[in-house]
């Protein structure tokens, strides 16, 4: 009797089960298991995640020491996929095969081993070769029921594979699409790229260009402040020079001015009291005696003043 299937999901994101609760490889390892008298059924670990943008899956299982055949050392496969589901197929399916490698004599006649083979290092099942120890016991048609399930559930696992393969497919067509896409965009680029870089490239020049003709003219600017500066000084003594002259000029232009004659005083009028006096003088001493010479001497030089003048 098949063991109640248990899923749980740890908070790590892991998928904890014993894949009991479909028809597979899972099942039929652990009917088969039960036949060895094997307690416990083989507990799947598997994760999903995105790598490079495939979904991908991993499977880790393992089959558990045999309660009483110490020998029967326990049986670890891990598997990956791109589902869990079928990454479990695959993981129980590799279970099968080495289980059958490890135990041949006590897995033939048993359904099960006919997975097992003569070379350990090629584990294919091959229905056309049979070794004839690995001829099915029992009643032929629970045989036929048995090896119908593995042939059934082998088929149902090449379907799922066949559609993992198709989405693997898609998923590199698209991938390959949009990598020609990004190359042709890149190359797009590149080529803008290198416009704008030519471009660049002769904005720089012309620049420089511009940066010689800026230091030429600035180079005529400075030769030209130096004249300018220098006529200015020019000019500043011509000016000071025209001043003086024209100052020269308007001296040369004024009109001569006569030599002022000194003025003569005029004789004043004997006050009358002198006069008076003088008679009075005379009344009082006499006429006075004027001398000729005195009189004559005092005309001449008066003439003479005249004549100087």
């Amino acid at each position: 009797m098949a063991a109640p299937s248990n899923v749980f999901w740890d908070p790590e994101g892991h998928l904890h089960t014993n894949a009991l609760h479909w028809e597979g490889f899972p099942r039929l390892l652990w009917e088969s298991l039960q036949s060895f008298h094997y307690t416990e059924p083989p507990q799947y670990d598997a994760v999903e995640f995105v790598e490079d943008g495939v979904h991908k899956a991993r499977v880790r299982m393992t089959i558990p020491q045999h309660p009483f055949r110490s020998q029967w050392q326990p049986i670890e496969v891990n598997m990956m996929g791109y589902r869990i589901v079928d990454t479990i197929e695959g993981a129980a399916l590799e279970a099968i095969y080495r289980f059958c490698n490890q135990h041949p004599k006590e897995v033939a006649g048993r359904p099960i081993g006919l997975f097992s083979t003569t070379d350990p290092n090629e584990p294919e099942w091959n229905l056309r070769i049979v070794p004839e120890s690995h001829r099915l016991e029992g009643p032929p048609e629970e045989a036929l029921q048995g090896m119908m399930r593995f042939i059934n559930v082998q088929y149902h696992y090449q379907l799922l594979q066949h559609r993992e393969m198709g989405q693997l497919i898609n998923v590199a067509r698209s991938y390959y699409r949009e990598a020609d896409r990004q190359n042709t965009q890149v190359d797009q680029l590149q080529a803008l790229v290198t416009q704008k870089d030519e471009i660049i490239a002769a904005r720089e020049e012309t620049i420089h260009h511009r940066e010689d003709q800026i230091n030429e003219s600035d180079h005529i600017i400075t030769q030209r402040d130096t004249v300018i500066e220098f006529l200015q000084a020019q000019i500043h003594d011509l000016i000071l020079a025209a001043d003086d002259a024209q100052a020269q000029i308007e001296e040369l232009q004024q009109p001569l001015i006569p030599p002022v004659a000194p003025v003569v005083p005029e004789a004043e009028e004997e006050d009358p009291e002198e006069i008076e006096g003088v008679s009075e003088l005379d009344s009082e001493h006499g006429d006075p005696v004027l001398s000729p010479h005195h009189s004559s001497s005092g005309s001449q030089s008066s003439v003479g003043n005249l004549d100087d003048f």
